[in-house]
């Protein structure tokens, strides 16, 4: 027994021994690193037969890193350019092509014929396309037809009539039944007609906001519906907690149905817990658009002392018409909505990056200008169309499948990119101008508003960048204008691509620097004062904030509210 503890206690002591060298390699090696000096990371070579283009002559990227001594104004911006392809640029695929705006002379140029994917840059063709359809002054018009009112009351049905407007809210709608009401109207024997289409007479993002409020503890909390909301019931299965939360562990369960009259009906069922003494807020995003509709104009025209004695139905304009032909009158416009001019919805669009109202802008345009149904696959039509007409861009030299570039399948070399830029802006031969300057209107301004307030603030020529940004997982890009010289814009694309997800911040800085060494470029070439106030843009008024009602989870993010699928499967994010 003495020798096996003997034997026991000798493996432990020689453990501690072997255990004590590692340990004491482990204190060395953080010893050594605290006293180390920092040194960079290496820096990679650049390929040998890397080229950047200086007014159409190639020059090797190498030669120009290693170069000293005297060197042209435009050989230190190719070297400045060089440097970050050589260090934060060096973990993808970088073009770049810049050129005068209005003669279409290159100045730099770097992959500029390589297919890229610019992700949202592709705003920048179905914006022009759009404004080139139906003009910037354009509205769309939502109207309620009906019986020409009789002593306050108006006998029959009356017909929610839109035109397919991406923007219409709740608000818009009561606001025609508060017009209504203005003409004196008290009563309508009849119902509320909407068409088929959804997206026609409807609100495209509609979006019921139910308020849940804290009960007695133990007891279920209280929902509130909104007004207008009779096509919606709630069951509340939570409880509230007996003390207060941080936030709410509520779940929500929402289920459509038609009962015989086919009129729809949705059901939250509400389950979890409320802390006490809580409130929130549930958005209830439905695509029971004309519904939501209906019945947020019926609430309105009762909330204004209109007595309505129908209900909702779904029914043809033309049989409308009909109808009230076989009774011997025609409807006539009892009240009318207009949105927004077309402009200011694209400047939303281009300043913001908001992907769903890009898509539906096109897709809209396109449908009223052909009057047909919108649809993508006429959108598109529309945006090669325009390429044709105006860059000369045939195609089958590039690849668009959406109105705002969420697709990992766009293929646009910067080189086009750039011709895109200067027929949008109005600078190419067979462009509008004055159509150009609204559009370029549109565009973020650098280092002041839209997805670019943050971009390019380390000189005081940053403000003198118009752009439209592009992000994806995997691509970061940015095309427009430097109107540094106003005698001399120049056009300019910018794209990275990798295989990878990139560092999105560490990629924005690197193109940022590359802007700014062009803007500096501009400034010691010009003859005018580079830091003179830029010529006023065309007056377009500025577009309303966001609205939570009208765009549900579309509120933008640091830098653009760009969805990536890819990135959204990979890290589980938000909606």
């Amino acid at each position: 027994m003495r020798a096996v503890t003997r034997a026991l206690l000798a493996l432990v002591l020689l453990a501690g021994v072997v255990d004590a060298k590692p340990r004491a390699r482990v204190k060395a090696r953080i010893a050594a690193k605290a006293t180390a000096p920092r040194t960079k990371a290496p820096v990679l070579p650049l390929d040998v037969n890397a080229t950047i283009a200086i007014a159409g002559e190639q020059r090797k990227m190498k030669d120009l890193v290693a170069a000293k001594g005297r060197l042209s104004v435009e050989e230190e911006t190719a070297q400045k350019i060089a440097l970050m392809l050589r260090g934060p640029l060096r973990n993808g695929e970088t073009g770049l092509y810049v050129a005068d705006a209005r003669t279409g002379t290159p100045l730099f140029a770097i992959n500029a014929d390589e297919a890229f994917n610019p992700a949202s840059n592709v705003k920048m063709i179905s914006t022009a396309a759009a404004l080139e359809l139906l003009g910037p002054t354009f509205r769309y018009p939502t109207r309620v037809l009906g019986p020409s009112p009789e002593a306050g009351v108006i006998k029959g049905d009356i017909f929610l009539l839109g035109s397919y407007d991406p923007t219409l809210t709740s608000a818009d709608v009561v606001d025609l039944a508060a017009a209504i009401a203005a003409k004196g109207i008290t009563r309508i024997e009849g119902g509320i007609v909407v068409g088929p289409d959804p997206t026609r007479d409807g609100i495209y993002r509609a979006m019921l906001p139910i308020e849940i409020t804290a009960g007695e503890p133990g007891a279920p909390p209280v929902a509130v519906l909104p007004m207008g909301a009779d096509h919606v019931t709630v069951t509340m299965l939570a409880k509230t907690a007996k003390r207060a939360l941080k936030k709410p562990r509520l779940t929500y369960k929402v289920e459509t149905t038609k009962g015989p009259d086919k009129r729809p009906k949705i059901h939250v069922t509400v389950r979890g817990t409320l802390g006490k003494g809580a409130t929130t807020m549930y958005p209830l995003s439905t695509r029971e658009r004309t519904a939501t509709a209906a019945y947020a104009l019926k609430a309105g025209l009762v909330a204004h002392g209109v007595t309505v004695s129908g209900d909702l139905e779904v029914r043809e304009l033309g049989e409308f018409v009909g109808d009230s032909v076989g009774f011997g009158t025609l409807p006539e416009e009892l009240a009318r909505h207009e949105s927004r001019p077309l402009a200011d919805i694209v400047t939303r669009i281009n300043k913001w990056s908001i992907n769903w109202l890009a898509d539906r802008v096109i897709m809209t345009a396109a449908a009223l200008a052909k009057r047909q149904q919108p649809s993508m696959e006429l959108a598109l039509e529309a945006m090669y169309a325009w390429l044709d007409r105006h860059p000369h861009i045939k195609r089958s030299e590039l690849y668009v499948d959406t109105g705002s570039g969420l697709s990992y399948r766009t293929r646009i070399s910067p080189a086009e990119l750039v011709k895109i830029v200067r027929s949008a802006a109005g600078y190419a031969p067979d462009s509008d101008a004055a159509l150009g300057a609204t559009w370029m209107s549109t565009l973020a301004i650098a280092g002041t508003d839209g997805t670019l307030r943050h971009r390019v603030r380390g000189t005081d020529l940053g403000a003198r960048v118009r752009g439209k940004t592009g992000t994806l997982s995997t691509v970061i890009a940015m095309s427009g204008l430097l109107d540094v010289d106003p005698e001399r814009p120049l056009a300019f694309a910018l794209v990275t691509n990798t295989k990878r997800p990139l560092s999105k911040g560490a990629v924005r800085r690197a193109h940022d620097q590359v802007i700014s060494a062009l803007c500096t470029y501009v400034a010691r070439t010009t003859k005018v004062n580079p830091l003179a106030p830029p010529p006023p843009a065309p007056a377009v008024a500025a577009p309303p904030p966001p609205s939570p009602t009208a765009e549900p989870g579309a509120e933008p993010d640091a830098e653009e509210t760009e969805r990536d699928p890819l990135l959204d499967a990979e890290t589980s994010a938000q909606p």
